[in-house]
């Protein structure tokens, strides 16, 4: 019987290998998945005719619909891919409030507002449920601001006398402020797409493409993709400042800035914070 025998170091050189073919397997499985992040805020107001008014007419009831039912919509696909996730739990990206006038005491304009707030939750919620969402994820996405300042005009009352104050319109109302959520991020294969395109720019690192390695980091589009980055290439920080340096060519500043404006765009896709600042000629990169 015919015997294949290897040396001891090319046992070792094929069992690294292995090694490290299965570590990049393992990095590339454990690449964090696209998440929902907020794109953007509006908000509406509803005012009140008269103090202690909450109850709404069919015209505000449809005027409501009618502007958040878009939002809710674009909204959709991604309540629908996140709302079992543990990961990424969805942001309650419905809030409700109200405000009264400065008349009266701070006990009556509460209960005020508190009607208000329930009279447009109830509007709310009775169009999501017309949209077919179903309650467990109406509760996720809406949160009613309960800690609303009641008196806009902040009347002193340990000056003013309350029973005499005039009453401004503008002081009754409620309010929506709907933050429109979509789905952001880099798949394990785009990520690996990214690493290979930094590598080659980088190349033997001996005049490497500054400008390609800037627009490699900035195809990353929340804070995940960032740290998925920094797994594959062991600590990015490092890595962009032993390629992104200064020298008798010039200086690559134009780099630096770009490269930390895009993980700081990336990082607040995802949460509020820069995670990325120039420190002489090199870059900080701090994560969690």
């Amino acid at each position: 019987m015919n015997k294949f025998i290897i040396s001891e170091s090319e046992k070792q050189r094929i069992l690294n290998m292995h090694k490290s073919s299965s570590s990049r397997h393992y990095l590339r499985e454990a690449t964090m998945a696209p998440e929902p992040v907020i794109t953007n805020s509006m908000t509406v107001k509803i005012y009140f005719a008269k103090d202690g008014d909450y109850d709404l007419n069919t015209t505000d009831i449809t005027a409501i619909e009618n502007w958040l039912r878009p939002l809710v919509k674009n909204s959709l696909p991604t309540i629908q891919k996140f709302y079992k996730d543990t990961t990424y739990p969805l942001p309650k990206f419905i809030t409700i409030g109200a405000g009264t006038t400065s008349k009266g005491s701070y006990s009556a304009n509460q209960r005020v507002a508190q009607r208000r707030i329930s009279e447009v939750t109830g509007i709310v919620t009775g169009l999501l449920e017309e949209m077919e969402i179903n309650d467990e994820i109406i509760q996720k996405i809406i949160t009613t601001n309960s800690n609303y300042t009641y008196n806009p005009t902040n009347l002193d009352s340990n000056f003013h006398d309350r029973t005499k104050a005039k009453s401004l319109d503008k002081e009754r109302f409620a309010y929506i402020t709907v933050k429109q959520m979509t789905t952001k991020g880099l798949s394990s294969d785009q990520i690996t797409g990214v690493e290979h395109e930094l590598e080659y720019a980088r190349g033997s690192n001996i005049n490497p493409d500054e400008t390609s390695i800037a627009h490699q980091i900035c195809k990353l589009k929340t804070y995940s993709d960032i740290t998925d980055l920094n797994t594959r290439v062991g600590n990015l920080q490092n890595w962009v400042n032993g390629s992104i340096t200064d020298d008798w060519y010039g200086s690559d500043y134009k780099e630096r800035n770009k490269i930390v404006g895009c993980l700081n765009t990336a990082a607040n896709n995802s949460r509020p914070g820069d995670i990325a600042a120039i420190a002489g000629d090199k870059i900080t990169i701090i994560l969690q």
